[in-house]
């Protein structure tokens, strides 16, 4: 797919924001097929170990690059770009879903930017933009009051519930940074999204058994193999895709990633799980995305 749209005569920008769009689309989506199957029973853990299990092998096999995952200095980046990008987030994510449900999950992958912007800023990967700075702080401020409106319209909700989300953006924050500073040298993204796929179910899959979590039940049901191959599929799609994109663009244009699959959270929410959110929450999706236009502006090229 990434070929074919180098080929087309696109400039940059536009690949560039289409696979931020295309990539927050199939995160939402990912969220929205975790719920389905962790409502009718299936641990968070077991969830995220198969869907990155499949996901890896299907990169792994067409990138045919099978020596790079024994490779030192691949190896190191592929736990901790597969620990901070895929295994926290994601098996805490597939946990709250079923608590707070899609869209308000999703809106915990709409955090990263200001927290990424300021890390890069820190260790000189970003110059200071006031006008960045400015819009990524009303994107947050709008996220944040999204999240008070869903936890006074949920009512009995734990607030540890919430608390947890927050481990979501801030694991994210963190890889954004890491695997834009340590891309090996003449790494395709299809092998990085691969290695990191596969590092991430290894991890869970240790998780899984030192919490006792099964890998594999009768009690999961036949459609949970329907689900979770669709899901692999997905996964690798959505990840070759997200490599892609981050060699194309810089961490914090990168972090954005998680507000558009936020909105689109939002939307899946309401079609297929019938959720309602009020009027205050989608005033807040919006102003989302005017803070993060805002902090666009300056942007050219490369983010």
């Amino acid at each position: 797919m990434i070929t074919l749209i180098q080929r087309l005569p696109f400039p940059p920008q536009a690949i560039v924001w289409g696979l931020l769009m295309a990539n927050g689309f199939l995160i939402a989506l990912m969220l929205a097929l975790a719920k389905a199957a962790t409502a009718q029973g299936v641990p968070a853990i077991t969830y995220a170990f198969w869907q990155t299990l499949i996901a890896g092998l299907i990169l792994l096999l067409c990138s045919a690059n099978f020596r790079a995952l024994f490779e030192q200095r691949l190896t190191i980046y592929f736990f901790i770009s597969g620990l901070t990008g895929i295994a926290i987030p994601n098996v805490i994510a597939f946990y709250l879903v079923t608590k707070l449900g899609a869209g308000f999950t999703g809106i915990m992958y709409a955090l990263p930017p200001i927290f990424t912007f300021l890390i890069a800023t820190t260790i000189g990967l970003e110059r200071l933009s006031w006008t960045k700075l400015a819009g990524l702080s009303v994107a947050v401020s709008a996220c944040a009051w999204i999240v008070l409106q869903r936890h006074t319209e949920m009512g009995q909700s734990n607030l540890l519930w919430f608390a947890l989300g927050l481990l979501i953006p801030a694991a994210l924050s963190v890889g954004n940074v890491y695997r834009s500073v340590a891309w090996p040298d003449q790494a395709k993204p299809m092998t990085l999204a691969a290695g990191t796929l596969l590092a991430s179910a290894i991890v869970l899959g240790l998780l899984a058994r030192l919490t006792e979590t099964p890998l594999a039940s009768g009690g999961f049901g036949s459609a949970f193999l329907t689900v979770i191959l669709i899901q692999g599929l997905l996964t690798a799609l959505t990840y070759y895709c997200a490599f892609e994109l981050q060699k194309r663009s810089n961490p914090v244009f990168y972090s954005q990633l998680g507000a558009v699959a936020a909105v689109f959270g939002l939307i899946i929410g309401v079609v297929w799980f019938n959720e309602r959110y009020s009027l205050g929450i989608w005033l807040g999706a919006l102003t989302v995305i005017v803070g993060l236009r805002m902090s666009n502006r300056t942007s050219r090229g490369k983010g």
